[in-house]
């Protein structure tokens, strides 16, 4: 045998080990991600309302309708693109699941493990195997990415979009074929017909396609494509509702706040991100350490400027914390790139400086520099780990819990509801319980700006009567049910809506109360 080919023998079962292991090691990883997402994930957390105006919208598409409780033709003023509604559907039907709340959660839940495995595929081309096994195992237990994979929000769908966007941009910059840019185009066009957020996507895509502008000139058009086919339908079905509604969208972008205001709201959504644990900080100074270059600029980009579109004019903490599911992955990539280069600049200075025998240091210098990774890095992220599986096990707290539903109390609200309700009775009632109800929910904000031509929070005062799939009168309601997102938002938020309990507690009779629910019967 000659003295290459045992060298080529000798490297060949050893590499087939490594990726053996590789292999094993993400499929551990796979498996964590999807223990800490999918464990209780029907009734824990607690629901919350956009959860619910997702099933309902969803639940309408099964039925062949474009409908939000009361509105109909489009969702784009509630600034709901259709993707998400339309596979989740299909997942209803997949899943023969009749629970949709839970179906809801079991979908996203799938989306957090997937980007798991996406983060790991997209890193790794570039960024080598330790690198891309640590990026996963750092989104797998991210406490803020498990929590709000449980959550039914269509933001997580973003996620796994973003990934393959990110390995489509890295792999073109790397020189590789411009079918990559087609694949990141293509995510991007999937992007832009899943939430309006992804707008701030446009400008990274640009500018890391521009050093090439003959391969940007049709990576546009390409990604702007579904957008199109979306909007094209729309004109085509319902034009007058299509127009009303992008107008109004269009209008709350902006936020008609000063560059000043702006400024202000972005500065203190950085400072309440770096406050709320390590993590944040550790991601974005990890961010900076990324090799090689080109996937450091990526990240930077994608995690940067998107930060900076939506927290100009939006918080990025508390009930609007979900603006920052898809940015997760790249803070966990941040920190695994934190704790895979800081660890080799740790080596190398502790084989410089630690004093020992010739024969002793270097063991010496990986005793040293493995006991200061581990107590300043591994530390945290056990402590970190176990805390999250002690609220997958025995139940969330949040700092939204004063919003959210018990789960238990509102199936039992909607049996009580049901059990009396016809085809055409109205109820009045939060999304988050009303989705469960027979005969015509609508939300408390509907009312006031449809019945009422009061403009709220979320709608405008001068809704078409056209669009009403009922009268929304609250006096014709059968029943009205208030909850603690009455008391603790809408109150508070909503022209109107002060009076309107006030009436209805002082004159209809209460016929159900349990928890915070309060269920109240018109006696008219």
């Amino acid at each position: 045998m000659t003295t290459e080919s045992a060298a080529t023998s000798y490297i060949g079962p050893r590499r087939s080990v490594r990726d053996l292991a590789e292999v094993m090691l993400l499929c551990l990883i796979l498996l964590l991600a999807a223990h800490l997402r999918l464990t209780n994930v029907a009734d824990n957390p607690g629901w919350y309302t956009d959860e619910a105006t997702h099933v309902d919208i969803a639940n309408h598409r099964l039925e062949g309708h474009t409908r939000y409780m009361l509105i109909t033709d489009s969702t784009l003023l509630f600034a709901r693109l259709p993707l998400f509604h339309i596979l989740l559907a299909g997942f209803y039907q997949l899943s023969a699941n009749p629970d949709h709340m839970e179906a809801l959660r079991t979908l996203t839940a799938l989306l957090g493990v997937g980007s798991v495995g996406l983060l790991y595929a997209a890193v790794r081309p570039s960024g080598g195997r330790a690198l891309a096994l640590l990026a996963a195992l750092m989104l797998a237990m991210f406490p803020q990415a498990v929590l709000y994979s449980r959550f039914g929000f269509s933001y997580n769908l973003l996620t796994p979009f973003i990934l393959l966007m990110l390995l489509g941009l890295e792999r073109y910059l790397a020189g590789k074929h411009p079918a990559w840019l087609g694949l990141a185009a293509v995510m991007l066009g999937l992007c832009l017909v899943t939430e309006v957020w992804s707008l701030a996507l446009l400008l990274p895509f640009i500018l890391s396609a521009a050093y090439r502008p003959r391969h940007l000139l049709w990576a546009l058009p390409f990604a702007a494509l579904p957008l199109l086919i979306y909007a094209l339908s729309l004109l085509a079905s319902a034009p007058e509702a299509f127009g009303y509604d992008l107008s109004f969208t269009l209008s709350r972008l902006g936020g008609g706040r000063s560059l000043a205001e702006q400024w202000a709201i972005l500065l203190n959504n950085y400072q309440v991100l770096l406050d709320n644990g390590f993590w944040i900080l550790a991601g974005v100074i990890g961010l900076f350490t990324l090799r090689p270059g080109r996937l450091r600029w990526l990240a930077l980009l994608c995690f940067t400027l998107p930060l900076i579109s939506i927290g100009r004019s939006n918080a990025l903490y508390s009930l609007s914390a979900y603006y920052m599911i898809p940015l997760l992955p790249l803070v966990a990539l941040g920190v695994a790139g934190l704790i895979r280069y800081g660890g080799t600049a740790l080596m190398q200075a502790a084989r410089e400086f630690v004093p020992g025998p010739p024969r002793l240091q270097p063991i010496a210098a990986w005793v040293v520099a493995g006991g200061m990774l581990l107590f300043l890095a591994g530390a945290p992220l056990v402590a970190s780990l176990q805390s999250t599986l002690t609220f997958v096990q025995q139940g969330y707290v949040t700092d939204i819990d004063a919003f959210l539903i018990d789960p238990a109390e509102a199936r039992r609200v909607a049996a009580f509801i049901n059990s009396r309700v016809n085809a055409n009775d109205v109820v009045v009632a939060s999304p988050v319980v009303g989705w469960q109800f027979e005969g015509n929910p609508v939300d408390f904000q509907m009312v006031v700006a449809a019945a009422d031509r009061v403009a709220t929070p979320h709608l405008p005062a001068d809704l078409p009567p056209a669009r009403l799939a009922f009268d929304p009168d609250y006096r014709l309601a059968r029943f009205v049910v208030m909850d603690d997102l009455w008391r603790n938002w809408g109150v508070v938020h909503i022209p109107g809506l002060s009076q309107m309990v006030e009436e209805v507690q002082s004159n209809w009779p209460l016929v159900y109360s349990e928890g915070q629910f309060n269920i109240y019967e018109n006696p008219f």
